[in-house]
């Protein structure tokens, strides 16, 4: 049985959900702070343009927060 395109959105954003609960169980229960899911996705190699999706926030708080990184790693 074949899924229609219809069901793509949805099947994504179950997924989303599914990744963004498992970051939240890596450190022991705890809920961790967006900016830690930001960075540890960035890490894994995911664009920012699929974090904005993943953590619910928008594109320029998902850039801000890695420019940040960057920058306390040059310091």
């Amino acid at each position: 049985m074949a899924r229609s395109f219809d069901e793509t959105p949805e099947v994504v954003r179950r997924l989303n959900i599914l990744i963004s609960l498992t970051l939240d169980t890596i450190d022991g229960g705890g809920s961790m702070a967006v900016a830690t899911k930001i960075r540890r996705l960035c890490e894994l190699g995911v664009p920012a343009s699929e974090i904005t999706g993943i953590v619910g926030k928008p594109m320029n708080y998902v850039t801000a927060t890695l420019s940040q990184q960057k920058a306390a790693k040059r310091k």
